[in-house]
């Protein structure tokens, strides 16, 4: 084997001779062949034509179109008064069923990961708190509703 690298290191060939792909094959190229310019044909002579009479500007109606039926308002963005009080209610339950969920925790073993999510889980629903005090229900909502999955979750795997 030892001779086989040494003939190798002694031979014409070079490292990157090896590794290095040969240059292309030069092919000849031979000069563009001219094109002989084509012909327009010719355009037809222009035909004269009467100019039109002016046309009287249309007058646009001055009552409104009545509104079709079929057109639908444009959605509402932020909730109405009635789905303020539905959302309040609603973040207030859930953040109250997350604390039950919290309190059947207390005093049981758990592990470094489930300890991780009760931590995760206290801090969504601290977050839901201050949500629901600064008036963002929506916001308070959908923390508490995270808050409360993971709470059952871990209060399921704890049994």
């Amino acid at each position: 084997m030892v001779v086989a690298i040494a003939v190798g290191w002694g031979g014409c060939a070079t490292i990157e001779s090896i590794f290095v792909p040969p240059p292309a094959p030069k092919v000849p190229v031979s000069p563009p062949v001219p094109v002989p310019p084509q012909k327009a044909p010719a355009a037809p002579p222009p035909t004269k034509k009467e100019p039109e009479p002016p046309q009287p500007p249309k007058k646009e109606p001055e009552t409104p179109p009545e509104k079709k039926e079929s057109e639908t308002p444009p959605p509402v963005l932020a909730p109405q008064v009635g789905d303020e009080e539905q959302l309040k209610r609603t973040a207030g339950s859930r953040i109250q069923r997350t604390e039950q969920l919290i309190g059947q925790l207390e005093g049981k073993s758990l592990t470094s990961e489930q300890q991780e999510r009760l931590m995760t889980v206290r801090s969504l629903l601290g977050n839901a708190r201050e949500a629901l005090a600064a008036k963002d229900l929506t916001k308070a909502s959908n923390l508490a509703e995270k808050a409360r999955l993971l709470a059952e979750e871990l209060s399921q795997s704890v049994k």
